[in-house]
């Protein structure tokens, strides 16, 4: 699976395959988000989160990390709409 750096509005896109996740580091301007992809079953569900000093190659660490939020869909082609969502939310309402 990749994001496309272009449907996401984003200035770079760096893909590291995880466990049983892809973690995608994300920027856009001078943020930078930290984006964790799982697919399941023909469903993709995601956590993205302002970027945060520390080790993060766990993917089942940081689904118990109370920062960063949740997004969800079962169609590939409505993902990066869904990441572009949360990650405006983000930039909107936290401090990154």
């Amino acid at each position: 699976m990749s994001i496309n750096k272009e449907k996401l509005g984003v200035d770079k896109v760096i893909r590291n395959s995880l466990d049983y996740c892809d973690l995608y580091i994300i920027q856009k301007g001078d943020k930078v988000f930290l984006l964790y992809l799982f697919e399941r079953e023909k469903y993709y569900y995601f956590k993205i989160m302002p970027e945060i000093i520390g080790k993060w190659e766990d993917c089942e660490n940081v689904l118990y990390t109370a920062i960063g939020l949740f997004g969800f869909v079962n169609k590939q082609d409505e993902l990066e709409q869904k990441i572009r969502e949360k990650m405006e939310a983000l930039i909107k309402n936290v401090n990154t």
